[in-house]
């Protein structure tokens, strides 16, 4: 059975893929804070609607669709370090010339 924080995440990752990339650090702490407020069965009745299972599935049939959502890899988020994008200006070396 997948643990609290399995179907967190999954619920997470449902949740940003349909509202798309852009998410901020702020907005996915805020994202992530709303889901751990849920409590467990409104985390089971959420990640099943959210997996379009009729309300009679039980925890077997909402385990196997939880192996089917793909978590975020970390990708943009890991890096993201909250400083402006520097790569187009000129390095020191370069601003001498």
């Amino acid at each position: 059975m997948a643990d609290r924080q399995t179907k967190e995440r999954k619920l997470v990752a449902l949740m940003v893929n349909d509202l798309g990339p852009g998410f901020g650090k702020k907005e996915m702490a805020r994202l992530e804070a709303e889901v751990r407020a849920l409590s467990d069965s409104e985390l089971d009745e959420t990640l099943a609607g959210r997996l379009d299972l009729p309300h009679s599935a039980g925890a077997e049939a909402l385990e196997r669709a939880l192996l089917h959502v793909e978590e975020r890899t970390g990708g943009d988020q890991e890096r993201f370090t909250g400083a402006p994008d520097m790569s187009h200006e000129p390095r020191p070396k370069e601003r001498e010339g």
